[in-house]
């Protein structure tokens, strides 16, 4: 009992990360891995994680770098930051509405009418792309919609945001390389399942 109550005693050490980018959301796995004594197991899934956006990077080097918004909740209207423009950085696009680790605020919709994105993106925290895909008239309906450069050549994408976009874990790289096939086409890693990225039916 007295070991017991020794042990409770300590209490628990509790780990707060806050990674705000691709490399920071990496490094993370290499704290915990760290933590919990398992460091070199934690180093080579870091590893691996690199080496898949170097893949990445080199699958799309030298394409047309579109300019690409991503929304990250659809009303209010809410850019996605942190780790989403280096995602897209990645897979060879110009990102638009946030800046790399920034942590965003709601904006105007006259914000991305001006922006005037090749590629938008439609990726609601919470989501599955289901949901997304029936309320995305709260956009489809706004003035100046149907003149989007992205709206007009079909390039407006549903992803799955939970999965892969809103959370900091090993899986944006998976967003990553959804990413290259939804700007150019291009597979990196396995193929990209609808459920992952699906283009919004005309429109909502």
């Amino acid at each position: 009992m007295s070991e017991a109550m020794r042990v409770l005693d300590a209490g628990p050490r509790v780990l707060s990360p806050e990674p705000r980018s691709l490399p920071d959301v990496i490094a993370c796995l290499e704290q915990v891995g760290a933590e919990l004594g398992v460091p070199q197991v934690a180093e080579r899934v870091a590893a691996d994680l690199r080496a898949r956006l170097d893949r990445v990077a080199g699958a799309v080097a030298g394409l047309p770098r579109p300019r690409v918004a991503a929304i990250e909740w659809l009303d209010p209207l809410w850019p996605a930051g942190h780790w989403v423009p280096e995602q897209i950085g990645a897979a060879g696009g110009e990102a638009l509405l946030a800046k790399p680790g920034e942590h965003t605020r709601p904006m105007d919709w006259a914000a991305v009418v001006e922006a005037g994105p090749d590629v938008l993106l439609l990726l609601p925290c919470g989501f599955p792309p289901e949901r997304t895909e029936r309320e995305s008239h709260v956009l489809s309906a706004l003035p100046g919609w149907a003149d989007l450069p992205a709206v007009r050549d079909d390039r407006v994408w549903v992803l799955d945001g939970p999965a892969c976009f809103n959370r900091p874990g090993p899986r944006v790289v998976r967003g990553a390389e959804i990413l290259a096939h939804v700007l150019h086409g291009v597979r990196v890693g396995d193929e990209v399942a609808r459920s992952e990225a699906r283009r919004l039916a005309r429109w909502g």
